[in-house]
């Protein structure tokens, strides 16, 4: 394999020096600082070493040269994204500015370069600031007071992960339930058979409310027990909290068939990748999401990020252990200033200036990992 140095002032020269003399199916091996800009080491596709078909060919060794490759290509990527990132900022501010703005506030790239693409040419930066306040606060997807669940009454569980509030906010939604309708009109469920206490927790609020509790150990006998209830205003159901890849987590499907509207329970001091996997085990045909622990979330935009993807109707937030005073119809505004205030606290994991074309290297290797992964998967 024959392999030439190029040095040019940019690493967009020297790709086209590359491809200009030794064709478009060149292969640029690695890339690295040079006094004179930057240099790349390439070879033309031809001169890759290729065995005959009558040798025995080296697995080990093709297999070495190909991880290489892919090895060198990814540093290549990072590093042209990394220019792109620079060249961008210095082509349209504005737009790269609005980019970082959502970036440090927890929301992700997928959103981030959607609403960058659609921001309207020649404002400034603060027109483009008010642009994106107004349109996250218009895809923001919340029911408001007109729309209240508790209001109309009905079947609702709650689901979600471990650890997400559920039997909290159930407990919340019981005590507003008391005030809409009457203690006699409102019904606990608790339907989660997994963990220890779950149903002895839930006793302590249905005493402290004066709502009846019932217990339902399995599916069966809840099926068993909600033609007894139907006479009552307002049935809310505790179910059992799985981690989102357990196979369990789809048993929450199960109560659409029983006329139980599902609300998804998602806290909001969980991670993005957390918050998007609960959103897709769980939230599959769920009626409603509350938001929980929002006052344990400094940078709730992971979660609205999520919301305003999935199109999912956010009912109530809620924010602390008192019942029900911390518990809330939503207000877009209020939500979405908090989470934009959130992206300017000063703390060990914002990114610096010098650190945003790192940052843009790491994002191209991921879309191109998803767009591989797409291609195996085809």
């Amino acid at each position: 394999m024959s392999v030439q140095a190029f040095v040019a002032a940019n690493a967009r020269e020297g790709l086209a020096r590359v491809r200009r003399e030794l064709g478009d199916d060149a292969v640029v091996l690695s890339t690295r600082p040079h006094p004179q800009g930057v240099e790349l080491l390439a070879s033309a596709y031809g001169e890759l070493a290729v065995p005959a078909a009558s040798e025995a060919p080296d697995t080990a060794g093709s297999s070495r040269i190909l991880n290489e490759l892919s090895r060198l290509r990814g540093m290549l990527q990072n590093q042209l994204a990394g220019f792109a990132w620079g060249a961008g900022r210095r082509r349209d501010p504005v737009r790269v500015a609005l980019m970082q703005t959502l970036f440090a506030a927890g929301f992700g790239n997928s959103l981030a370069r959607t609403l960058a693409a659609r921001l309207p040419r020649g404002l400034d930066a603060d027109a483009a600031r008010r642009w994106l306040r107004q349109v996250l606060i218009r895809n923001l997807p919340v029911q408001g007071r007109e729309a209240d669940l508790l209001a109309r009454g009905g079947r609702y569980a709650l689901v979600g992960s471990t650890g997400s509030g559920k039997t909290t906010t159930l407990a919340k939604l019981a005590a507003r339930g008391v005030d809409a309708h009457g203690a006699g009109e409102v019904v606990l469920v608790a339907a989660d058979a997994y963990r220890i206490g779950a149903a002895a927790q839930l006793t302590v609020y249905a005493d402290l409310l004066g709502v009846a509790l019932h217990v339902a150990e399995d599916q069966a006998r809840l099926a068993q027990l909600l033609p007894e209830l139907a006479a009552k205003k307002l049935v809310l159901i505790d179910t059992a909290g799985f981690a989102p890849a357990d196979p369990r987590s789809r048993e929450g499907q199960a109560l659409d068939a029983l006329g139980v509207r599902r609300l998804l329970a998602i806290s909001a001091s969980q991670q993005g990748a957390a918050i998007e996997q609960a959103m897709a085990y769980f939230g599959q045909g769920a009626a409603a999401c509350i938001l929980t622990k929002l006052d344990e979330t400094p940078q709730p935009g992971a979660a609205l990020d999520s919301l305003i993807r999935h199109r999912l109707p956010l009912a109530y937030i809620s924010g602390g252990q008192r019942v029900p005073e911390d518990l809330h119809v939503p207000n877009a505004a209020y939500l979405i200033d908090r989470a934009l205030k959130g992206g300017r606290l000063a703390t060990p994991y914002a990114l610096e200036a010098e650190d945003w074309p790192l940052f843009a290297g790491v994002e191209a290797e991921r879309a191109e990992r998803r767009t591989l992964k797409g291609m195996d998967g085809a």
